[in-house]
């Protein structure tokens, strides 16, 4: 079954053909109007270099979408995720709103939540991609060192270092 084209949807194609905008998509314009001069899958694929199969699916999507289904990218997109866009926003926010109120979060609980939320077991990879995908990032350190020593220890350290240098600079230098 070949595809019959008018002349005003040849003339379209050949248009399109001239367009450098359209160019990734010419080799698939190209099987189009060959195919419509009736030749056969086999020697269009050896003419532009495709695949027969993807000049019947080129034709096929002709068929039902015309030129601009031809014209259009639909390759890519978010097909393995969890959330959509503005579910991972609406999550997001409410983490935000929490830490706004006063709420510590930490990755850990925050983690456990977005787990709960979707309903099954995530990997934290993925988890910090979604965080960083937002543009969250950690901007507050934590607030002191866990072995941090208490003041006392502190102030003494200061006066050691103190009286060591006082006494370093009553100390004459060696003549020499």
């Amino acid at each position: 079954m070949t595809l019959q084209l008018s002349t005003e949807e040849k003339q379209i194609i050949k248009k399109a053909l001239k367009n450098k905008k359209v160019a990734p998509y010419h080799r698939k314009l190209q099987a189009l109007l060959l195919h419509s001069e009736r030749l056969s899958f086999n020697k269009i694929s050896k003419i532009v270099a495709y695949v027969p199969q993807t000049i019947k699916n080129t034709v096929d999507t002709y068929k039902e979408k015309g030129i601009e289904g031809i014209l259009t990218e639909n390759r890519g997109g978010r097909h393995r995720c969890y959330m959509t866009k503005e579910e991972e926003e609406n999550f997001l926010k409410e983490a935000l709103e929490k830490a706004l109120k006063g709420e510590y979060i930490t990755i850990q609980s925050f983690y456990e939540v977005y787990q709960e939320k979707i309903g099954r077991t995530t990997t934290k990879e993925g988890f910090y991609a979604l965080i960083k995908r937002h543009g969250w990032r950690k901007v507050e350190p934590r607030p002191q060192h866990p072995k941090k020593a208490d003041a006392n220890v502190i102030y003494a350290s200061k006066n050691k270092i103190l009286i060591h240098e006082s006494k370093k600079a009553f100390q004459t230098s060696p003549s020499l």
